[in-house]
């Protein structure tokens, strides 16, 4: 059965604020990853960045962006160090995401060979290296610039998860009355939530439709400004797993080498 436009553009809603969500905590458990990878091979002290859903996605990003940069400082020195004792061509060699297994073997061991051939010490070198490398902090910092005038980073990451029940009671379809929408009911607790929830995107809706004319709803309207937000996000999430995954398989191969 084809769905109504209005039904469509709350669909579309829930996935691109579903997205958005994801992004999120894509960023911060990628960030985590890192910093006890860290935390275990050159024993620094990185704490765990948790996803504070009564804050909007600028501040949360605002917040890891910080303990990043944090870590940023301490692999670009540790990295020198690196640079200092391998040859370039080797250095060079780690920052390559697109090596294969065996050039990858190959790597671990001219580097191990460096320390004194001892494989456990070739975990720190290659990790520092990669995240310095991959220059997260500047890409996270530079997309949420880009977003900066965009009205969906300032909506809280917990009103993220939305339902089809919620959005029809946060954005009620339009009417000829002018009397405005009834308040939320239901039980106590969950009522409370959604009237929270539904403040908020009554604002982002009102932000939206500011300035806009035209025959376009304000739930296209909306879903269309999430789905940028998603657009220039996602990319950066997946400059974020690509560094962990790299750095995950080179400690998963130097493991195995010491079995």
């Amino acid at each position: 059965m084809a769905l109504s436009g209005s039904e469509k553009d709350k669909q579309r809603l829930v996935s691109a604020s579903r997205n958005l969500y994801d992004c999120v905590y894509v960023f911060v458990s990628s960030s985590n990853i890192m910093f006890r990878m860290l935390n275990q091979y050159l024993k620094t002290e990185f704490a765990n960045v948790v996803v504070r859903e009564n804050l909007s996605i600028k501040e949360n990003l605002q917040l890891l962006m910080s303990a990043l940069k944090e870590m940023q400082e301490t692999v670009d020195t540790k990295a020198k160090e690196v640079q200092q004792r391998i040859s370039e061509p080797l250095y060079a060699k780690i920052t390559l995401t697109s090596t294969s297994k065996e050039e990858r073997t190959k790597l671990v061991k001219e580097i191990s060979s460096v320390y004194s051939g001892d494989l456990s010490n070739v975990c720190a070198p290659i990790t520092t290296v990669l995240f310095k490398h991959g220059n997260l902090p500047d890409k996270l910092e530079s997309v949420v610039r880009n977003l900066v005038s965009c009205p969906v980073v300032v909506l809280r990451v917990g009103d993220l998860l939305m339902s089809h029940a919620e959005i029809a009671k946060a954005f009620p379809m339009p009417t000829t009355s002018t009397t405005p929408p009834p308040p939320v009911t239901g039980a106590r607790v969950r009522s409370t939530s959604l009237a929270t929830a539904a403040m908020s995107l009554t604002s982002f809706m009102r932000t939206v439709l500011q300035g806009q004319s035209g025959s376009k709803s304000g739930l296209a309207l909306a879903a269309s400004q999430m789905e940028d937000a998603v657009k220039l996000l996602k990319p950066v999430c997946g400059s974020f797993q690509s560094t962990v995954k790299t750095a995950e398989e080179y400690v998963t191969l130097i493991l195995d080498k010491l079995q």
